[in-house]
């Protein structure tokens, strides 16, 4: 990680697993590989599709206030979370979102993978395409090593997950490593 500070938003429908995509952040982040971290999730009164959010900071040094203000990096996963979010992204931040849910995208900068659409193709489970996004965000980003995302996975989530999630993270290391090697 270059910044000293990477100010991350997630964002998408309940029942998208933005929250455990935010924690796996954390997890991988502050417990595997000891920076500062902090979390703030925000939803709906909605159990499933209400809006849902994650927060994430995370930093070398202390954090002093735990609310995203500019993010650097912004996953979006639903049309709702884009409308209402994408201009809070830091000029010359990375925007990602999943076209699956996510059209007329105003930035021409943006990544636009349809990761529920290979998730429910590719994996068998929509279910996963967060996990995914995580795996592409990781490998595109290096926000944390892909390694420590996937322990952070064995380590954090439900165990009848734990290999499709892994498969999804996999998958999002290979769209993204695609993407690395187009641009060379």
């Amino acid at each position: 990680m270059e910044n000293k500070k990477l100010e991350i938003t997630l964002s998408g429908a309940g029942g998208q697993g933005i929250v455990v995509a935010g924690y796996v952040i954390v997890y991988a982040a502050g417990i595997l590989e000891g920076r500062e971290v902090v979390q703030v999730i925000s939803y709906g009164p909605e159990a499933r599709l209400g809006s849902s959010r994650s927060d994430v900071i995370i930093s070398d040094t202390p954090i002093a206030y735990p609310k995203v203000k500019r993010p650097d990096l912004m996953l979006i996963m639903n049309q709702e979370s884009y409308d209402k979010l994408h201009g809070n992204l830091k000029e010359g931040g990375t925007l990602i979102v999943d076209s699956t849910f996510v059209n007329g995208v105003l930035e021409d900068f943006a990544y636009k993978i349809p990761f529920t659409r290979y998730a429910r193709e590719e994996i068998g489970s929509p279910v996963v395409a967060n996990m995914m996004a995580l795996g592409f965000m990781a490998k595109l980003t290096g926000i944390i090593k892909i390694e420590n995302l996937k322990q952070a996975i064995r380590d954090k989530v439900k165990k009848s997950f734990v290999n499709l999630n892994l498969q999804a993270v996999e998958k999002g290391v290979y769209l993204a490593e695609d993407i690395i090697n187009n641009k060379a």
